[in-house]
């Protein structure tokens, strides 16, 4: 019987499976742990994302006339970015984005703040040689690294905006953001923002004539009625009534699109 009690233990001993290490190939050189320590190997699980710090941010677009704002929301913060003011000739293309930030707090005391985007896209044979290939060394940059030579600028203006006859010249070094990059068919582009004022964005969108111009290269463009219009109705309805104008544009309600996605703030 004691034979048979031994056969059945040493069968169950083999179906188990143990890990032994004796530290033979540790880094110090083995012996750190006892030879008979005995550890068991488990398949860690996938770790779980990490959440997401950026809150949950509701997206919506309001039509205009010639364009669109898309709005986004979350909590006592909004911010309003209208699209579809662009002008552009054979060789340039050129959109100006105006932004709003609102920020409501506690006590009711709504805080605004104001910014322009620009969009721009320009065909090689405008670009001189030199510059072209000073941009393609240097690649994307940003404002900060970008204050070198760049063949949008002029020393360190990127581009001026003349509303009537006020000219508002933007200069890199002042970029909140720029990025700069050359497409495959050799066209290049390049996105900035820049911080603004309520009266500077009041300028903008309400002039009589809006003009961009840059000298190198050296292009200048008027924004025709239509980007003026659209330009007029973003400062109405949301500069001055924060999006609720007593007459809406046609175009329907208030929100064409609505979605959810996480915020990613420039």
């Amino acid at each position: 019987m004691k034979r048979i009690a031994l056969a059945v233990g040493l069968l169950l001993l083999g179906a188990c499976t143990i890990n032994h290490y004796d530290y033979s190939t540790h880094p110090d050189g083995g012996g750190s742990q006892p030879p008979d320590t005995v550890y068991i190997e488990i398949e860690p699980e996938t770790a779980p994302v990490p959440p997401d710090l950026a809150p949950d941010t509701v997206i919506s677009r309001h039509p205009l006339l010639g364009g669109y704002v898309e709005i986004e929301e979350c909590g006592n913060w909004s911010k309003y970015t209208l699209s579809g003011c662009l002008t552009e000739t054979d060789g340039v293309a050129f959109e100006v984005r105006p932004v709003m930030i609102s920020v409501a707090s506690s006590d009711g005391e709504v805080t605004k703040e104001y910014q322009l985007e620009f969009s721009c896209r320009i065909q090689s044979y405008m670009v001189d040689s030199e510059a072209e290939s000073s941009l393609i060394n240097s690649g994307a940059v940003s404002a900060t690294a970008g204050r070198i030579a760049m063949p949008v600028v002029t020393g360190t203006e990127l581009v001026t905006l003349v509303a009537n006859r006020t000219s508002f010249p933007f200069l890199l070094e002042q970029a909140l953001y720029y990025d700069s990059d050359w497409r495959p068919d050799r066209t290049l582009e390049f996105d900035a923002v820049f911080n603004s004022s309520q009266w500077m964005v009041r300028d903008i969108c309400t002039a009589e004539q809006l003009v961009v111009s840059s000298g190198s290269p050296e292009y200048r463009m008027l924004f025709g009625d239509p980007q003026r219009r659209l330009l007029q109705q973003f400062y109405d309805i949301f500069v001055i009534h924060d999006g609720e104008a007593p007459v809406l544009p046609v175009g329907g309600s208030r929100a064409i699109e609505r979605s959810t996605g996480r915020s990613s703030r420039k």
